[in-house]
């Protein structure tokens, strides 16, 4: 053999071995593929068979086909989460026994939360309550403006000003429940 055909030779066989590897390849998505299975287990694939029981000797079909009943509509999940009824916003009088830096409230837009002197915080307002959480501002004596906004209940504590928390326990809807307590 001269030194042209055994380059050519050896080439044939890389590109035959490359083609093999990637029939092999092939073979193996295939075979993977009949495996897993293709498509949803929802039932939404029409004309997929459903796989036969080796335990079930196969049936003839009769010559008129049976009746089916209609498929149910799908009912609710027992997990499914209902919209929550807003809570009952807190009283003036409620809302009034935050002065002592201590209380658990249920406010709404515009409520007004008295200042605690003690504490060196407040009065506060509630600015807006909603899906993106509470927003509360304050204005001491001073004319110094405090805003907290997007305070939410899974935001990793409570929010602190001067010697006042103010954790946001919950928001349903357009209320929101919140704890007012001297911070630590």
């Amino acid at each position: 053999m001269t030194t042209s055909e055994t380059s050519a030779r050896r080439r044939a066989v890389r590109l035959s071995s490359a083609r093999g590897a990637v029939a092999a390849v092939g073979a193996f998505l295939t075979l993977a593929a009949a495996v897993t299975g293709c498509g949803s287990d929802s039932g939404d694939d029409e004309g997929a068979s459903a796989p036969s029981s080796p335990s079930r000797p196969a049936k003839s079909s009769p010559a008129s086909p049976t009746p089916t009943k209609p498929a149910k509509s799908p009912s609710p999940s027992p997990t499914a989460v209902r919209p929550k009824k807003p809570l009952k916003p807190s009283t003036r009088a409620e809302l009034r026994a935050c002065a002592d830096g201590s209380c658990t409230v249920v406010v709404k837009r515009g409520a007004e939360i008295p200042g605690v002197e003690s504490l060196r915080a407040g009065p506060f307002t509630v600015s807006a309550v909603g899906p993106e959480g509470v927003d509360l501002t304050s204005v001491d004596a001073s004319g110094f403006t405090s805003s907290l906004l997007g305070q939410r209940p899974d935001q990793g504590g409570p929010s602190t000003v001067n010697e006042l928390s103010i954790a946001v326990l919950a928001i349903v809807g357009d209320t929101a429940k919140l704890r007012l307590f001297p911070a630590k």
